[in-house]
């Protein structure tokens, strides 16, 4: 990878934020609100069967094009399918789950020790494919957004990661070329695609290291995102 960079933009979800642990600490809540009375082995069974459910749901459902209340109010009618595991009264649901999720901010591990790091020496900035009111909020309940000069989520500009306008958009508002900026995800499709078409290097994200995968040459990994510091210099 060339260097120095101007810039390092970042991927949310699974990048900066551990996606799963927000989606569990959401409907934690969410049933430490509705069933206050709530055995702590149920709850445990009621997370994991939710854990299982949500990703088939989620590729299904943005295939189809489904709103993301239909997407969680089909996951929970799966999870509360079962007998004895229909403790959630399911009026509204999807909108409250939405609501406690905009303020769920799980970080993935030294993601804010990297961020204060390379804020001294590099402009950061975010590109995110997602719903621009729980995005954004996430972030600042992560006390987080005082790192990034520019955050650009598809969900408020209409174009979604691999498109490279999105890409595009970003560099503009931080008035840069491509060859200045690296991109860090976790995605081989979204990212690493979008971010090589739009003429950025890659950085990818894998905590469970990148053996077996085939990636074009000068794509850097990395397992935990504190070697950022040492692929950089």
């Amino acid at each position: 990878m060339p260097q120095p960079y101007a810039v390092i933009l970042f991927d949310m979800d699974g990048t900066l934020f551990d996606l799963i642990a927000c989606e569990r600490e959401t409907v934690r809540r969410l049933l430490a609100e509705s069933v206050p009375d709530l055995s702590p082995t149920t709850g445990e069974a009621f997370l994991a069967a939710y854990a299982q459910a949500s990703p088939g749901h989620w590729a299904s459902g943005l295939a189809a094009d489904a709103s993301r209340e239909a997407i969680v109010e089909a996951i929970f009618a799966a999870v509360c399918a079962p007998p004895g595991m229909d403790i959630l009264d399911q009026t509204d649901l999807a909108e409250r789950y939405w609501q406690l999720f905009a303020h769920v901010a799980v970080l993935e591990a030294d993601a804010q020790e990297i961020l204060a790091a390379l804020s001294t020496r590099y402009r950061l900035g975010v590109i995110s494919n997602g719903y621009a009111d729980t995005q954004r909020p996430r972030l600042a309940a992560a006390g987080r957004t005082d790192f990034f000069e520019t955050i650009v989520i598809s969900g408020a500009v209409g174009w979604a990661k691999p498109d490279v306008r999105i890409f595009a958009h970003a560099l503009a508002n931080l008035g840069v070329a491509p060859s200045a900026a690296l991109y860090v995800g976790d995605s081989l499709s979204h990212d690493l695609a979008g971010a090589l078409a739009a003429g950025l290097d890659f950085c990818l994200y894998r905590p469970k290291g990148a053996d077996g995968l085939s990636l074009p040459p000068g794509v850097a990994v990395v397992t935990a995102l504190s070697q950022l510091a040492t692929i950089l210099g």
